[in-house]
């Protein structure tokens, strides 16, 4: 990847009594670089999330999603579709201590409570 850089110096009387100096900077760089930088800038880390229900019925799902959103309106809810069934998921926690602690408090009131290790959005701050 080349890329061509415009760098405008700006020095002080210091060079030759002049008040400025332009240069222009070529730069020749591996594209394997940009590359990581896409990885560093994504939005996305390993942790785990819960799965708390699944079925082929979509209302069911639905239900269960408004149940588990108006206990915990903080916590991001996911649906995803793997034939023949949709899959309810919770969470976007980065640790298994964080996510085993709501599963034991959501315990009981849902289908499934499975903790699975995937990929997770950055967790809220909020």
């Amino acid at each position: 990847m080349k890329c061509t850089l415009r760098l405008l110096l700006v020095l002080a009387g210091v060079l030759l009594n002049s008040t400025s100096l332009v240069a222009q900077i070529t730069l020749d760089a591996d594209p394997r670089l940009a590359d990581q930088v896409a990885k560093k800038a994504s939005k996305q880390i390993a942790g785990y999330r819960l799965q708390i229900c699944f079925d082929s019925d979509k209302s069911i799902i639905d239900e269960a999603r408004n149940r588990f959103i108006s206990l915990y309106p903080k916590i991001d809810t996911y649906v995803t579709f793997e034939a023949p069934n949709f899959n309810l998921m919770v969470g976007d926690f980065r640790t298994l201590i964080d996510a085993e602690k709501i599963q034991e408090e959501i315990a009981g009131k849902f289908t499934v409570v499975i903790i699975h290790k995937t990929q997770i959005n950055l967790p809220r701050i909020d």
